[in-house]
C-alpha cells in the first residue's frame, strides 16, 4: 500500500511535506513500485509560477488543466521560498525547499549508488548533453540512458511519438523533463500513456543551471527568496514582465487567504461528520479491493462494520457542526477528495456554512466541491 504523505495545501495544490532526503527516497520507492503495478508517476517541482499558471486558465476543472495535473501528481515539492513561507503562515509548515536544481545532482548521486538510469530530455540546445556529461564525471557509476533536446510541438503527435520511442528503447528508470512549466506537465499528461518510464520529473531550467548556461543566484539570495531578482537581472527583457505579473497575481490570491485563515483560528474547531449513502450497496464484501480505499479508511479513522465490509457508493461529509476550518482540516479534506477520486468513490458535501465555504474558496478548493460532489449535495441541502 502506498503511504499517504503529509501535505500542505497551497492555493488548491497539495505540496508534499518532505525534505530532500525523503523526496529522493520516495522517488526511488516509486521506481521500484513500477515493477509491480506498472503505474507511471509524475513529480512536479512547484514555484510561484506554477501557482499562478494553475489558476490562470478559464478551464481549471478540465482533467487536462495544470491544476488537475498537479493535484493528481504523485509528488509535488516546493521549488521556491515563497511557498515555504506561505505554508508557515498557514500553520502547516513545509520542512524545506526542494528545488529541481538541487534535486537533480542529488538524484544522480543516489542513482549511481543504486544502479538506476536517467534520461535527460529537453532544455536549451546542448544543455541536456552537457548536464549528463557533468553528472557522469561527478558520479562515474551513473547510468546515462540518453539525452535529447528537441523543439517540442505539442500538437505534432508523430514527432512526439518518435521522441517517446527514443526514450522507451533506452528503458530509463527516471526521465527528467526540462521543457519549462507548464509545457513539461502538459507534455507528460498528454503522452504518458505511450511511455514506459517509471518516474518522470519536471525540472524546468535545471539543465541550464547545471551546465553553466545560466548562472544561479548566490546561496543567500536563494535562502531569502530573492533568487527571482538575480534571474530577472540576467534576462530582464524576457523575465521582468513575467515576474512582476506573477508576483502580483500570487499576492492577490494569498492576501485574502491569510486574512480568512487568521479569522478561522478564532473559532473552536469541530470535526465534520462522516456518513454514507448505503443505498444499492453491492453484496460482494470483497468490493473494497482498491488499496487507495484502504488508505482512505485509515485517513478518516473509519472503523464501522459497514465501511469494513463494503465500499459505499457515496461518502457524505456533513458540516452542520463546523463553524470554521483549520489548515490541517483543509489538508485532510484535500486528501479525502483526491484519494476518493482515485478509488472511484463519490464525495458529497452537505450543510456547508458561510465561513467554511469561503475558506474553501480562498484556499482554491471550491471547484472540488462541484466536481466531486454533484453540485455539493444540491443547493437545498446547504445552509449559510
Amino acid at each position: 500500500m502506498e503511504a499517504i504523505t503529509q501535505r500542505s495545501v497551497l492555493l488548491g495544490i497539495p505540496v508534499d511535506n518532505l525534505d530532500m532526503g525523503q523526496a529522493l527516497g520516495k522517488i526511488f520507492n516509486m521506481v521500484d513500485a513500477y515493477k509491480v503495478d506498472k503505474k507511471k508517476r509524475l513529480v512536479a517541482t512547484a514555484n510561484v509560477d506554477f501557482m499562478v499558471n494553475a489558476h490562470g486558465s478559464k478551464d481549471k476543472n478540465n482533467a487536462s488543466s495544470l491544476l488537475s495535473i498537479l493535484r493528481k501528481a504523485d509528488m509535488v515539492t516546493a521549488d521556491g521560498m515563497p511557498l515555504v513561507w506561505l505554508s508557515q503562515l498557514l500553520g502547516e509548515p513545509l520542512k524545506e525547499r526542494v528545488t529541481g536544481a538541487d534535486m537533480v545532482p542529488a538524484l544522480a548521486e543516489k542513482a549511481a549508488r543504486e544502479g538506476k538510469s536517467i534520461y535527460f530530455f529537453g532544455g536549451a540546445d546542448g544543455s541536456a548533453r552537457r548536464t549528463a556529461k557533468i553528472l557522469k564525471t561527478l558520479y562515474p557509476d551513473l547510468k546515462i540512458a540518453g539525452f535529447s533536446a528537441p523543439m517540442i510541438d505539442m500538437e505534432n503527435e508523430i514527432e512526439n511519438m518518435v521522441e517517446i520511442a527514443r526514450i522507451n528503447v533506452t528503458e530509463p528508470d527516471i526521465l527528467l523533463i526540462a521543457l519549462g512549466n507548464p509545457k513539461q506537465e502538459f507534455w507528460f499528461n498528454r503522452y504518458e500513456k505511450y511511455m514506459k518510464v517509471p518516474v518522470s520529473i519536471g525540472v524546468g531550467g535545471t539543465f541550464e543551471f547545471i551546465s553553466g548556461i545560466t548562472s544561479r543566484a548566490p546561496e543567500w539570495m536563494q535562502r531569502t527568496g530573492l533568487e527571482w531578482i538575480f534571474r530577472m537581472a540576467q534576462d530582464p527583457g524576457r523575465l521582468i514582465n513575467r515576474y512582476v505579473k506573477g508576483l502580483f497575481s500570487f499576492n492577490r490570491m494569498v492576501m485574502p487567504l491569510l486574512l480568512l485563515n487568521s479569522i478561522a483560528k478564532r473559532f473552536k474547531q469541530k470535526e465534520f461528520e462522516i456518513l454514507t449513502n448505503d443505498l444499492n450497496l453491492q453484496d460482494d464484501p470483497t468490493v473494497s479491493n482498491n488499496i487507495l480505499w484502504e488508505n482512505l479508511k485509515k485517513l478518516l479513522g473509519v472503523t464501522s462494520q459497514l465501511f469494513d465490509a463494503v465500499k459505499p457508493p457515496v461518502l457524505i461529509l456533513d458540516f452542520k457542526n463546523v463553524s470554521a476550518l483549520s489548515s490541517e482540516d483543509i489538508s485532510t479534506l484535500m486528501t479525502v477528495f483526491l484519494e476518493a477520486g482515485r478509488a472511484d468513490l463519490k464525495v458529497q458535501v452537505i450543510n456547508l456554512r458561510f465561513l467554511p465555504r469561503l475558506l474553501l474558496k480562498v484556499y482554491k478548493m471550491d471547484d472540488l466541491l462541484v466536481s466531486n460532489a454533484a453540485l455539493v449535495g444540491q443547493a437545498d441541502q446547504l445552509s449559510d
